[in-house]
């Protein structure tokens, strides 16, 4: 009795706050029994955003009925516009990591290449943290071995130090290793004069952000020069920095029809895991690969991750485009191009590309972010998934799933003139049939036509023979029908205890997706991946199950007519069956077609004859 009074007074106290909120923009805090920040986020009117939590409404998935049922108390921080909600809610999510916001499962400091051009002669050097010194940083790296490469690479081709001399005060007599080794010009020793030396530094630069083209033209001309003045030491030291630094910039991956500077940016998830990837393009070409483990309680749409990625990489990012392409739409999109634009110092765009070569970066982020998520996966010792860039992740996009559909079973239901009403089940696995899955059925309870009693009786048969077995029901259910169908099959589901089974119906004549929790049916464009591979499976399903009428039809056929025909065994009959289309051409058929047929001799066509023609007068053989 305690512990239901708590929970009426609690309720009584957040009933009296949300009276008492403003319409104002800011954040809000949902707290648990003992203070501790459950989850944080921003609203344009936060007196309609906090209410929608503790409706009565069936609307909300179960995690997030989860969350609200934690909700002892919430929290609230008036701001005076949605863009600086944005940046507090980033703030406080930082400060109180709480249990329900999409967070990183690995909160490590990335490195960051740092050159220190305010210095007179700069140095490079990585480290993991950016400071406001006026040097400039590169990254965050997240493949650290990449970044080392790529260094090493850079070192080579611009010779610029690695030492923490403080130069041009502190001198050495003679240089060190790494200008034996071809990784330095030695200024600290006056072998390069500091103009020459900035201008490597300033190529170094260049080449970080991207700007590569320019940098061979200038190396072929520096080398050209050097040559024709007889230096040609120097020429051929600058030949083997160009060797390098063509060799380097070749194996850059290459977007066709791309020649700007942009970032793409995409998320994949699966269930409540889920990887953010940023490609920095420049010039049409990918620099850095950057990824990003990202979990999330409450299992959300792939927007959240998109919003979360956005949050955690462009803080701490050395440099940021003009241009951000991303694979889902972070919402308020005006907010995240002046947050990005204030750290930027210069304007954002954000944009969601539908075709072209853009379209292209975006699915090549995608791609990248699966195979990460998948290898991260199997490293945890995780089911291996295919969390493909393909079809089955447009679906689980397209319809908002908690988990890429990777299996896929659908039910059909078939029934001729209100009689033999069967049942069929495929199952999809990678987008392809794997028949060992399949299952038919006879229904059996049902009289006449009812394909919600139907779909009932089907259902429990078999998630309750799964059950037994302990076998997993798929990633995704299909029912061919509408919301009635899936209506019969949810209920069914519940009573099993299967409350997270992901469930849709795809009815034939509009090619509508229902849905459930109160979500409306979803019309996919004919050209769609997804829509295509619900197609597909809803195909299979109805095939498999006109083919199973059909056959017990016949047999029904066959067993009242042919099988009672005196001297006529299984070999002729079959032969009989493969000859004519069907019983009623047999019945019809002249002594001479009847003799047509494989081991039918003048005596069986007589029986045959004899047979049908007692049947038609009423009498029976």
């Amino acid at each position: 009795m305690s512990r239901k009074h708590d929970r009426e007074e609690t309720e009584a106290n957040l009933k009296g706050k949300l009276t008492l909120l403003p319409s104002s923009p800011g954040v809000y805090l949902h707290k648990d029994v003992r203070g501790k920040v459950l989850y944080v986020g921003k609203a344009l009117r936060l007196n309609q955003r906090v209410r929608s939590y503790f409706q009565d409404s069936h609307d909300h998935p179960p995690r997030i009925c989860e969350l609200v049922d934690r909700v002892a108390d919430f929290d609230y921080i008036v701001t005076a516009s949605e863009n600086e909600a944005l940046v507090l809610e980033d703030q406080l999510i930082k400060e109180y990591r709480p249990r329900y916001n999409v967070r990183l499962k690995d909160d490590k400091r990335y490195p960051y290449i740092r050159i220190t051009v305010q210095e007179a002669l700069p140095r490079v050097e990585v480290v993991r943290r950016i400071e406001a010194d006026g040097a400039r940083y590169f990254g965050p790296f997240t493949a650290v071995r990449d970044m080392r490469a790529t260094l090493q690479h850079a070192l080579r081709a611009f010779q610029v130090r690695t030492c923490l001399l403080n130069l041009p005060d502190e001198t050495v007599p003679r240089p060190c290793l790494d200008y034996q080794i071809g990784r330095c010009s030695a200024p600290c020793t006056g072998l390069d004069a500091p103009d020459s030396y900035r201008l490597k530094v300033k190529a170094l630069v260049r080449f970080l952000e991207g700007a590569d083209d320019g940098l061979l033209d200038d190396l072929r001309n520096e080398m050209g020069t050097l040559a024709a003045a007889k230096a040609y030491e120097d020429a051929a030291s600058v030949r083997d920095r160009l060797t390098v630094l063509e060799r380097t910039i070749g194996s850059l991956s290459r977007i066709h029809g791309l020649t700007d500077d942009l970032d793409a940016c995409a998320v994949v998830r699966d269930g409540a895991d889920g990887c953010g990837v940023v490609l920095r393009i420049r010039g049409g070409k990918v620099l850095t690969t950057h990824h990003f483990l990202l979990e999330d309680r409450l299992e959300s749409d792939p927007n959240r991750f998109l919003a979360q990625l956005l949050r955690e990489y462009y803080p701490r990012a050395g440099d940021l485009p003009g241009r951000i392409l991303v694979s889902h739409d972070p919402g308020d999109r005006e907010q995240w191009e002046a947050w990005l634009g204030a750290l930027r110092g210069r304007r954002v765009h954000i944009g969601v590309p539908q075709r072209g070569p853009r379209k292209d970066a975006v699915a090549m982020a995608l791609a990248n972010a699966a195979w990460k998520l998948n290898e991260r996966m199997l490293k945890d010792g995780a089911k291996a998934r295919s969390v493909s860039p393909g079809r089955s992740r447009d679906l689980q996009d397209a319809l908002d799933l908690r988990t890429v559909p990777e299996s896929i079973e659908c039910f059909d239901i078939s029934n001729f003139q209100g009689k033999e009403t069967v049942a069929s089940l495929v199952y999809f696995r990678g987008g392809k049939p794997l028949k060992s899955r399949y299952r038919r059925f006879r229904v059996k309870e049902v009289e006449g036509v009812d394909d919600f009693a139907s779909m009932r009786e089907v259902f429990g048969r078999y998630y309750r023979r799964l059950l037994e077995k302990g076998t997993p029901p798929a990633d995704l259910v299909m029912v061919d029908g509408g919301a009635g169908q899936l209506s019969s099959a949810r209920q069914i589901l519940t009573e099993l205890g299967l409350h997270d089974v992901e469930l849709i119906g795809l009815a034939k004549r509009e090619e509508e997706i229902h849905r459930e929790r109160g979500l409306p049916p979803v019309r996919l464009p004919r050209t769609s991946p997804a829509l295509q591979l619900l197609q597909q499976v809803r195909d299979e399903a109805h095939r498999f199950a006109i083919t199973y009428h059909r056959l017990l039809r016949d047999q029904k056929t066959t067993n009242s007519a042919i099988d009672l025909i005196p001297g006529i065994g299984r070999v002729k009959k079959l032969a009989l069956l493969h000859h004519f289309p069907s019983v009623d051409a047999i019945r019809v058929a002249s002594g001479a077609e009847l003799c047509e047929v494989r081991g039918v001799g003048p005596a069986d066509a007589e029986r045959i004859i004899a047979f049908f023609a007692v049947e038609r007068n009423g009498g029976a053989s």
